[in-house]
This record gives C-alpha cells, structure tokens and sequence, in this order.
C-alpha cells in the first residue's frame, strides 16, 4: 500500500509498525456514519486510555477525497497528529480496499458510496487481529490489550 495522508506524505502500513493502529474506511462527503464511526473510535481511545494509537482511515471516495481534501477531512473529523486519513489514486485505493475486503458500492450519479461499517485492530506486528462489521463495542477491548 502507498496512500497520501493529509500531511501530503506517502504512507505504507509498514510506517506503523511497532504500535498498535485502528483501521477504518469512511469519505468526507459522507454526514450520516462516517463521522459518527471517527467520533466513536475517538472516544472509545479516550475512554481506553490509549492515546498512542492513531486512528487510520482509507477513503471509500479517492475520486473526491484527493490528498489536498484530507487535512480538512481530519480536522472535521477532530482528529489528532498521530490519526491519518489516506487515499491516493483511484485504482491503489481500490487495490487497498479490495486486498482488505472492504465492500463498498459506488454511485455515478451522485458520487456517494454505499459501505459496511468496518473496523479493524492491527497489532504492533501489523496483523490485523480484531474485525468489527458493524457496532464498535469490542474497539475498547481491543485497545486495553
């Protein structure tokens, strides 16, 4: 994987390496879950105690989230220095998102993506260890291991 982040550097998940990272798919368009999942992955860090672990977001819409979208992303989404959002071009995102098994479903006329709510916990050795499909009760679980 190689995806921009709102800082404008390339990103692989080997740069995360050596901590634990929560891993979720959302776009910036999105005002129905997409900031509902951001807001509740903060606090669920917040109320674990785990600041040390960035949230991370691929787009589900690299066709509007362009790299120059992604710091305005992040800010809306009241995340931190540590958090990411990543995209990049069309087919690497789709690559990404397709090796991850993350469904999504694309409108052409309105440019809205239709997706699951899924979050992953990737371990400190990058192993994805813990999947929710849906409800976000096990993320402080995750966290306090």
């Amino acid at each position: 994987m190689l995806l921009t982040d709102q800082h404008g550097r390339l990103t692989t998940f080997a740069d995360f390496r050596g901590r634990a990272v929560l891993l979720t798919f959302a776009f910036g368009h999105c005002s129905t879950v997409c900031p509902v999942v951001a807001n509740a992955l903060r606090i669920a860090r917040d109320e674990a105690k785990r600041s040390d672990v960035p949230i991370v977001v691929i787009t589900l819409d690299p066709w509007r989230d362009t790299p120059d979208r992604l710091r305005t992303i992040a800010e809306g989404w009241g995340f931190g220095a540590a958090d990411r959002v990543l995209s990049g071009d069309v087919t690497d995102v789709a690559r990404v998102l397709d090796a991850l098994g993350i469904g999504r479903q694309r409108d052409a006329r309105t440019g809205d993506v239709t997706h699951g709510q899924t979050v992953l916990g990737v371990n400190a050795q990058g192993r994805i260890t813990w999947r929710a499909d849906g409800g976000w009760s096990g993320v402080e679980q995750f966290l306090r291991r």
